[in-house]
């Protein structure tokens, strides 16, 4: 769909781009000659070496400067025209932020009819401004046909943090206080890494990877049929940092923080030759604490059973990984990759809570402590083998990959339940303790082949396939402490194995080109699921052996003042995880308890997007609508049982909807200003019955942001961001909204090779958690808030072995790559 492009760029080109030039005269006519001429060439940039995407490339004919043809760059930096014809010819090519790069006397003959180029390298533009010097460089947010894109390095707030603190500012996304990720309000989506699942899974995966390693996030709300189906709200792309240029070249971080924060890492580059080697490592360790309090009422009849406590909490991250890989040039058009990470993980929490349990009328008064410790770790390794052939320039190629990932841990967590006085002094000397440990290993084998071929002048067809193999095994034991033997004894009740089995085989296949002003693709995937679970306490084993299918539609409209509307609906999946469907019941504490639903059903989503987006100047205003409805809709619940306790479980409901639209406004007023602002509202819609009642729910829900960068003399910048999010609802229950202000400020020196960064998160202490549920014969109020301000100091050092040589003109065009562009 991104030719669609080329159609809008022949129309406005010709006032956007100074297209005269002198000494054409004499040259001959080629008007009435056949147009059978093929040119190509590749944009990249020339301060990073990164290839281009949706760069303008305009040709002209070198006799009387009359435009001729024009291309859109692809996500591979390569452009192609067709049906050229013969003659003598320059060519323009242009991009937001670089200067423009002519290219002189390109000929088209007889005996020469397609033509490649070769690099054509855009130069970032620069400019000054009294004591300020003001550098081109991408945007924070970019919005391309079927994506948004989130430049890392353009956020001086995630610097020293994780991928999670580099979209507590984006758009679509919202971050809680405690790190969990939604995008367009659900927690159901699929995170990938360089396009590969990742090791961990959702916020896990966000949390353990350090913003000094990540390039950019793809968000993609609404992907193609080329991509799994999996997720309510669909995929957030991290792109990781890896550098192709000659040399060895690299960049190290580290930071620190209040609250015992530490992180740091490094990546090292070197390409000789048809090799290009890199590796690099990652530590970080993350903690965090607050206070809670919370208030519950259980009816029985005619007496109220109340359950009030309050306490402390605290919760961390911590692990390190190693990556490593090269890269193998067969030949211009082939390539061999190879990746692998190793690693380990790790989470913790816990935490004091004082409780009094007390009826009304008065028959029971109780006061007692808890003290919880959990903790959760393990090792993980993952490995890709890639394949890129390419049988031409013009985007005909076949990729295959081959992907493995592996993980094995253990989760325990100890409690220890004392009986104290109204003033929770201790009172027994036999607390009563239990231990439950979990021991998993998951595996996953993917293997996967992408096949495209260009037809015609814009058309494409894609094909591919995938067989994808899960396994899980879990162990979970529960122990009671033996007071007079001493030691922990296995409770046979509590006690059980799973072993998870699931097997997905898909084919797709995708039809795209364009029609006039219009761009269009059709999608369909198709896939078979078998998915088996033995659970050691049930004789029979849960069996799934089905066929889906997931059509897209993507659409787009361009129009001759550069405005652009687009359009598309997807078919998607959530399928419940394994423990979402183990029937054994497992102790949470002495009134609550969890079982899984073995008989849930997948979630299938329909989900519409219309999108509406314009330049003014500078100035960049996108308008997105979207409506999604998710049948079978998994939520959790509890119920209150017979004997006065919980029982948290899973359910289907009928479906939910969410109508909604997004509004962002990026413009730059001055060279050393820009705001970004960013709203979503959207209506929330739930149908469904708990427990024979009713929970048909509604609610209208938004948020917004304010994201201001100034860029300051001395090589300074500062950047200060705020955020709502607003109040929301459950099938059984509601959360209050909260703001939160950040602030950071960023110091270059020697030349943009170190930099140091110091920012501040949640300055005014205001990020909180505030729920509200209620169900037959219950009400509970939860309040937790964090320890705050948040504040860090991040340090970042840039490696080169190149120097920025610009030629005597400085249009850049003799200028080499180094460390300081977006590494």
């Amino acid at each position: 769909m991104r030719n669609v492009y080329v159609i809008l760029l022949l129309m406005f080109l010709n006032t956007g781009i100074q297209a005269q030039r002198p000494g054409g005269g004499g040259r001959p006519d080629f008007s009435n000659m056949p147009a059978e001429g093929i040119l190509t060439g590749k944009i990249v940039d020339a301060m990073s070496g990164n290839l281009m995407e949706y760069a303008n490339v305009v040709l002209f004919s070198l006799r009387d400067s009359s435009m001729v043809s024009g291309a859109v760059s692809g996500v591979d930096g390569i452009f192609r025209m067709e049906k050229v014809p013969y003659g003598r010819f320059y060519l323009v090519a242009n991009f937001i932020g670089f200067n423009k790069t002519t290219i002189d006397d390109i000929m088209i003959t007889p005996r020469q009819k397609a033509v490649d180029i070769g690099e054509v390298k855009l130069q970032p533009a620069t400019a000054s401004l009294e004591a300020v010097e003001i550098s081109a460089q991408k945007e924070h947010i970019e919005y391309k046909i079927d994506k948004k894109v989130v430049n890392v390095d353009q956020d001086i707030m995630a610097q020293g943090g994780t991928a999670v603190t580099a979209l507590e500012n984006t758009p679509s996304v919202q971050v809680d206080i405690d790190g969990n990720v939604s995008l367009r309000g659900s927690s159901n989506f699929t995170v990938l890494v360089d396009g590969r699942p990742s090791v961990l899974g959702g916020t896990d995966a966000l949390q353990q990877i350090p913003a000094g390693n990540i390039d950019r996030i793809e968000i993609i709300t609404n992907p193609s049929a080329k991509y799994d189906p999996d997720g309510v709200a669909g995929i957030l792309n991290v792109i990781l940092k890896e550098k192709r240029e000659k040399g060895f070249n690299g960049i190290v971080n580290a930071a620190a923080g209040n609250y015992n924060m530490y992180n740091g890492n490094f990546l090292l580059n070197y390409r000789t030759g048809k090799f290009n080697f890199f590796g690099g490592m990652d530590y970080r360790d993350h903690n965090h604490g607050g206070e809670r309090k919370s208030e519950q009422d259980t009816y029985y009849n005619d007496t109220t059973e109340s359950r009030n406590s309050f306490g402390d909490r605290s919760r961390g991250r911590k692990g390190y990984g190693v990556r490593f890989g090269t890269d193998y040039y067969l030949s211009d058009m082939t390539t061999i990759g190879v990746l692998g990470r190793v690693g380990n993980y790790g989470f913790n929490g816990g935490g004091t809570s004082n409780l009094h349990v007390f009826t009304n009328p008065a028959t029971n008064d109780q006061y007692s402590r808890t003290v919880n410790n959990t903790n959760r770790d393990g090792d993980y390794y993952s490995g890709t083998i890639n394949f890129q052939h390419k049988f031409d320039d013009f985007g005909h190629q076949i990729e295959a990959m081959a992907f493995y990932k592996e993980r094995s841990g253990d989760d325990t967590e100890d409690q220890e339940e004392y009986t104290t006085d109204e003033n929770w002094n201790t009172i027994d000397d036999e607390p009563y303790l239990i231990r439950t440990l979990e021991k998993s290993n998951d595996q996953e084998l993917r293997i996967k082949a992408d096949y495209a071929k260009p037809i015609g002048e814009e058309g494409k067809v894609e094909a591919g396939f995938q067989s994808r193999f899960e396994t899980e095994i879990e162990d979970y034991y529960f122990y009671d402490w033996d007071y007079p033997g001493s030691d922990w004894i296995i409770n046979p009740v509590y006690t059980n194995k799973m072993d998870f089995r699931r097997d997905i085989h898909s084919v797709y296949g995708i039809y795209s080109n364009t029609w006039k002003s219009f761009g269009y693709q059709f999608g369909l995937r198709s896939e078979y699921t078998y998915r088996e679970i033995k659970n050691e306490q049930s004789t029979e084993p849960s069996l799934i052996d089905r066929w889906d299918y997931f059509p897209t539609i993507h659409t787009s409209k361009s129009f001759k003042n550069k405005d652009q509307v687009l359009a598309s609906y997807t078919r998607r999946i959530d399928r419940p995880r394994g423990w979402y469907l183990d029937p054994f019941i497992s102790y949470m504490d002495a009134y609550n308890y969890r079982q899984g639903n073995p008989n849930l059903k997948p979630e299938y989503i329909d989900s519409w997007e219309l999108g509406y987006q314009k330049r003014i100047f500078e100035s960049l205003i996108s308008l997105e609508g979207y409506y999604r409805i998710v049948n079978n809709k998994i939520t959790r619940i509890r119920t209150l049982q017979e004997d006065g306790k919980f029982l948290h479980t899973f359910q289907n409901l009928n479906k939910d909807y969410s109508l909604g639209m997004e509004l962002m406004i990026n413009t730059q007023p001055v060279k050393w200003f820009n705001l970004n602002l960013t709203g979503n509202l959207y209506n929330y819609r739930l149908e469904g019955n708990v427990a024979d009642e009713e929970v048909d729910t509604e609610s209208t829900n938004w948020n917004g942001r304010l994201n201001a960068v100034f860029k300051l003399p001395k090589e300074f910048s500062f950047q200060l961001n705020g955020m709502y999010y607003g109040p929301s609802v459950t099938a059984q229950g509601e959360s209050e909204g909260f703001f939160m202000t950040n602030l950071a400020l960023k110091k270059e020196f020697f030349e943009n090779h170190l930099s140091l960064t110091f920012s501040v998160r949640d300055l005014f202490s205001t990020g909180k958690h505030d729920f509200t549920s209620s169900g037959t014969g219950f009400y509970s109020h939860d309040y937790f808030d964090r320890d705050a301000p948040i504040v860090s100091l991040n340090l970042s050092w840039r490696i080169s072995d190149y120097k920025r040589q610009m030629d005597r003109n400085g249009n850049g065009n003799g200028a080499e790559p180094d460390m300081e562009s977006d590494f």
